[in-house]
């Protein structure tokens, strides 16, 4: 029986309607290749829908995910990253007398002859979505990558001069010198852990290595003290920096790939007292950071709440809160949300972290007297909507940024306070007129980070009553089922009745043995209504103002935390820890 062409299993799958079929084959008659490539580049199919219809027209298996753990190792070893990631294709297992090849290409005939040479066995191709199969080969060869080598005390100290600066994955880096690959995998392992920061410290003896995984610091392997100056060496040319300038802090970024991602860092180094200088590593992941305004820790409530502000034509939001509290992520997300060609918006910041398509950012340069103020000012002549502030912390920026919003800007920015409240009398402190404070204003965001409960080991318990007291739940309506709670969209699966959930003291291996995996924000949003507004340009207090806007509903940061609880995100402990300082 003759095979069904490719177009006429996914018609009949309803995957393509014949219209779009008619459009796909007139651009592969028009540009050539096959008419998969002409649907998916049209976004009339995804991969997964055509490598589908292909293993029916083939007679080929075909799997939407690929499971790591059912890889053979020794199998993969025997074939070249580079060859597997150009032809994505890898070897998964042993089947009688051939192998189980994953692949997102079977016409590829010349990549499955050349692996059915390097395996010396019958390939059986099964397929496999090409981003699925990326990640597994990141994934084995990382594995491979791991420890990149100890730095032992009698080892010998090879030459750090590093490869070129094009994006060069690290993992298909195949330098033998150990001080490369030693650093190569400090890279590699603290994006594997998810680290944020990597702090290398020179002791008395030895080289001591940390990260920072949720905000907490964890050691994770120390070298010989006499490679010191080899490490700091090699990060500096890898940063641009200048390797004989020791007696000055320095402050650099790397660019690389590791494991199929783009990783940018900052890297500044500083002189220390014991002999040496200390690096430290700021790992800036895009996954990380750029996010949707629901995927970042609001609940229903005040997603809407935000999207109205955001969308306003002008005023001033401000985000406020310690340093590492996730407010760049916010405002990164806010100017996503509102991103397009119709609203020319304009970013200066310290540093520029991310770059967003489609919006025009500055960088704060000090040594030109390019301040927050002076970029504010400037921006002004070049007809935005909106602009976005990496800080108000003089007053020169905050009466731009208050001019701005009262002559049609929306402005975004930040200002370090403890709560909400405590934003509006910091601008008067900075020397800003209380009536614009109130008139320009429209609302302000306090906000911290909780790690996330790990999913695997997290424990359900019986909270006390004084447990659940501290963090603001009544225990009469928590047992009785009717605690208010809200809906946030990566929200955990909640406890069993009358119950909550803690971090497992030891963890297990998928959260590194520290019982929470990842982190998620709490939220204060202080809408300016009238009442608030009246206080401000009275120069009330920020507990009077607080007090009225939890009178008019506003959640606090540890109500917020509550929330997360009953939610299954977060443990009470954590909320407990990160918000004990707001609590009067």
């Amino acid at each position: 029986m003759a095979h069904k062409l490719l177009g006429q299993i996914l018609t009949e799958h309803g995957k393509v309607t014949p219209a779009q079929l008619e459009e796909a084959l007139a651009a592969q008659t028009k540009e050539g290749g096959f008419i998969g490539e002409a649907l998916i580049k049209l976004r009339f199919a995804t991969e997964e829908d055509v490598l589908a219809a292909l293993a029916q027209s083939l007679g080929l298996g075909f799997s939407a995910e690929l499971r790591t753990e059912e890889i053979e190792g020794d199998l993969v070893t025997r074939v070249p990253i580079g060859f597997a990631k150009q032809h994505r294709l890898i070897p998964i297992k042993t089947e009688g007398e051939g192998v189980l090849v994953a692949t997102a290409d079977p016409l590829d005939i010349g990549a499955l002859d050349d692996l059915r040479a390097l395996l010396g066995a019958e390939v059986l191709p099964i397929l496999v979505p090409g981003p699925k199969i990326l990640d597994a080969i990141n994934h084995i060869f990382g594995q491979k990558q791991d420890k990149g080598g100890d730095l032992a005390e009698d080892g010998e100290e090879d030459d750090v001069a590093g490869e070129g600066e094009e994006l060069v994955d690290i993992l298909d880096i195949n330098d033998e010198a150990p001080i490369i690959r030693w650093v190569n995998s400090l890279l590699f392992n603290a994006v594997k852990e998810r680290a944020s920061d990597i702090h290398i410290e020179p002791g008395e003896k030895e080289v001591q290595v940390r990260y920072r995984i949720d905000g907490v610091l964890y050691e994770t392997r120390r070298a010989a003290r006499q490679f010191m100056p080899s490490i700091i060496s090699r990060v500096k040319i890898m940063a641009g920096l200048n390797i004989a300038e020791k007696r000055l802090p320095q402050d650099g970024r790397i660019r690389r790939k590791i494991a199929g991602k783009e990783i940018d860092m900052r890297v500044a180094t500083a002189p220390t007292v014991k002999g040496g200088e200390r690096i430290t590593i700021r790992l800036l992941d895009r996954d990380n950071v750029l996010h949707d305004l629901a995927d970042i820790g609001f609940g229903d409530d005040h997603l809407r709440h935000m999207d109205d502000l955001i969308h306003r034509p002008h005023g001033i939001l401000l985000v406020t809160g310690p340093t590492g509290s996730g407010k760049t992520t916010t405002l990164y997300a806010c100017l996503a949300k509102i991103n397009s060609p119709d609203l020319n918006i304009l970013t200066i910041e310290d540093p520029v972290e991310y770059q967003l398509e489609g919006i025009s950012q500055t960088a704060v340069n000090d040594k030109i007297e390019l301040t927050f103020s002076a970029g504010l000012r400037s921006f002004l002549r070049h007809d935005p909507d909106v602009i976005m502030v990496g800080e108000i912390r003089d007053l020169p920026t905050a009466e731009i940024a208050i001019q701005a919003s009262l002559t049609g800007h929306l402005v975004l920015s930040t200002i370090h306070t403890n709560d909400a409240a405590g934003a509006i009398t910091r601008l008067v402190d900075l020397g800003v007129q209380p009536f614009l404070v109130a008139s320009s204003l429209m609302g302000l965001l306090a906000q911290r980070l909780v790690r996330r409960v790990c999913d695997e080991c997290k424990e359900p318990y019986k909270p006390t009553d004084e447990d659940l007291r501290s963090i603001g739940i009544d225990p009469d309506q928590f047992r009785a089922g009717k605690a208010r709670r809200v809906k946030f969209k990566k929200e955990g699966v909640p406890a069993p009745a009358g119950m909550l959930y803690r971090a497992r003291e030891n963890g297990c291996t998928v959260c590194l043995g520290a019982g929470y995996k990842g982190r998620t924000a709490i939220y204060e949003l202080l809408i300016i209504d009238e009442t608030v507004r009246q206080l401000a340009m009275k120069n009330s207090d920020a507990q009077n103002i607080k007090r009225a806007a939890v009178a008019a509903g506003m959640r606090t940061l540890r109500e917020d935390g509550a929330q997360k609880v009953l939610a299954g995100m977060t443990t009470s402990a954590e909320v407990l820890m990160i918000t004990s300082e707001d609590v009067e």
